[in-house]
């Protein structure tokens, strides 16, 4: 069973296919991530829950100030940087000052947020930040969620130098490259559409020490899927779903999901 291989969020596609396709349908997966700050050494991430699907990505933080003092400090949550005109779709409102619908809560309660819009050279960066006050020798509990930019591709294309890079960067066992192979001939009226999710997961590393727990969970939309991430230590919660633990981690590599499906149409 493929369900881990590597890390490495993202633009929303959703084909259904038929007819013939070309290997160009597609759509770039631009990273997201979660809340950073900047570097600090009284702020610790106690633990951290990372949820993500192609419809959601939540994550849960437990902060505790180490120290004696108040440390109030402006936290953010900066949007993958986009064309101002694109020239495809990207699968999110690109007019919108919060395209992809990020929400906050701090300690159960709804958090306003101010947004930072900056257009330059074609491009448009947003941000969305807040002042956030972490108590003395307390705990603080932040979540926040929005819907990912997920990338894809309308026939999954696995030729050359573009197979040896998806299947470092996605970590692809062996028996899903057989399957790839037996279910991506569309001359026999068979593809593989795929879908991709991009998460920062490295900016974690900007608080004091290590994430004391860590837990991540990808979820498939349905169980047909093929799902191939890096890491070791997965467990399968149900058919959807699956569960990566760690103590004491400090991401060395951000994430890079992928997720597969298989058509068949009539030529």
């Amino acid at each position: 069973m493929n369900v881990l291989s590597r890390w490495s969020m993202g633009f929303a596609l959703s084909l259904f296919v038929v007819g013939n396709v070309a290997a160009n349908d597609s759509v770039a997966s631009l990273g997201a991530g979660g809340i950073v700050i900047g570097k600090t050494d009284v702020i610790a991430m106690e633990q951290e829950d990372l949820f993500v699907s192609t419809d959601k990505i939540r994550v849960s933080y437990v902060f505790r100030n180490t120290s004696d003092k108040a440390v109030e400090t402006r936290v953010a949550l900066p949007v993958p940087e986009f064309p101002e005109n694109p020239d495809m779709d990207l699968g999110l409102d690109t007019h919108s000052t919060n395209p992809m619908g990020f929400s906050v809560k701090v300690e159960g309660k709804t958090k306003k947020f101010e947004t930072e819009v900056k257009k330059k050279e074609g491009n448009v960066k947003i941000t969305h930040h807040w002042m956030q006050t972490f108590p003395a020798n307390q705990t603080l509990k932040v979540t926040h969620e929005y819907k990912p930019a997920i990338g894809g591709e309308a026939m999954l294309w696995f030729q050359e130098e573009e197979r040896a890079n998806k299947i470092k960067r996605y970590c692809i066992e062996p028996d899903l490259v057989r399957w790839i192979d037996k279910n991506n001939v569309p001359d026999k009226g068979k593809i593989v559409s795929p879908r991709y999710i991009d998460y920062i997961l490295t900016t974690g590393a900007n608080w004091k020490g290590s994430i004391g727990k860590f837990r991540l969970t990808v979820q498939k939309n349905n169980p047909n899927e093929k799902l191939s991430v890096c890491g070791t230590g997965w467990k399968k919660r149900d058919a959807k779903t699956f569960v990566l633990e760690k103590t004491n981690f400090t991401p060395a590599q951000d994430l890079a999901v992928m997720l597969l499906s298989s058509y068949t149409f009539d030529q």
